[in-house]
């Protein structure tokens, strides 16, 4: 994650420009995700201790943040460098015969954002509301997300219960669900974003929208192809001409920002 994964991602970058994309706009991209594989770790205890899962360290915890405190070393400090520097060097490639191009929609960075929002409301619900319901339901089950969402309900062939199963389907209800009937989540209404269709700019159907939440975030539960499934996604966006996401082309939906009332009666 530290080193295979920068270096492939300026690569592409690198590719990215070479096929005429604006230099600015994946030089942002790139120095984007280098900042965010740079703080992946210090935030991440849990791989922090390589020993084992006993070691892990609850989310949002006392230790949790003592510990994001002192994961900060040279790979980060590298890591960053290596963002600003692609940001000078993409800036300076830009000539006058070749003006910049602004990113498609100005999403780039929003939606990374939407979805953070969108994981602490699916957290939020998991810890308090679905335990308070099953008490309330007589059910004997138990779900624990300290360690996170992924940790917690990551599916192989040996790992089907029901709890995780239960996991899963809320997080693709509450995606699916959303996306069908306003086109937006909290995160994404916050974020003054929306999904759209790609052929009518209308909200997409039922159907595409479930395509879609199948491909992400569901995909990236499954424990072997989920975090290759991402990466792919991640480099994907950088060569994308429209700056769209992989799974976001074969459903055939795109996010764009949501247009004010006044601006769209002008």
């Amino acid at each position: 994650m530290a080193l295979a994964l920068p270096a492939l991602l300026v690569l592409v970058g690198f590719l990215a420009c070479l096929r005429g994309r604006d230099p600015r706009s994946v030089g942002r991209r790139t120095a984007g995700v280098l900042v965010l594989t740079a703080v992946i770790e210090p935030v991440t205890p849990f791989y922090v201790f390589p020993e084992g899962c006993g070691n892990s360290i609850p989310l949002l915890s006392a230790e949790w943040f003592a510990t994001v405190a002192s994961s900060w070393g040279s790979t980060q400090v590298c890591l960053l460098g290596a963002a600003a520097l692609v940001l000078l060097i993409t800036r300076a490639t830009v000539t006058s015969e070749r003006p910049p191009v602004a990113p498609p929609g100005g999403v780039t960075w929003r939606r990374p954002v939407a979805l953070l929002v969108d994981y602490a409301i699916i957290i939020a619900f998991l810890t308090f509301v679905i335990p308070a319901i099953l008490v309330l339901a007589g059910i004997d089950t138990y779900i624990h997300v300290g360690y996170g969402i992924l940790g917690w309900s990551a599916l192989s062939l040996d790992n089907l219960e029901p709890e995780r199963l239960l996991t899963l389907t809320g997080v693709f209800l509450y995606f699916w669900v959303q996306h069908s009937l306003w086109g937006q989540t909290p995160g994404k209404r916050l974020l003054r974003i929306q999904l759209i269709s790609a052929e009518t700019t209308a909200r997409p159907t039922a159907r595409k929208t479930a395509v879609r939440t199948l491909l992400f975030p569901l995909l990236g539960f499954e424990p072997t192809v989920g975090p290759l499934a991402l990466v792919v996604y991640g480099l994907w966006t950088l060569l994308d001409p429209d700056g769209r996401a992989l799974h976001d082309r074969l459903a055939n939906t795109e996010v764009a920002r949501r247009m004010p009332r006044a601006r769209l009666q002008a």
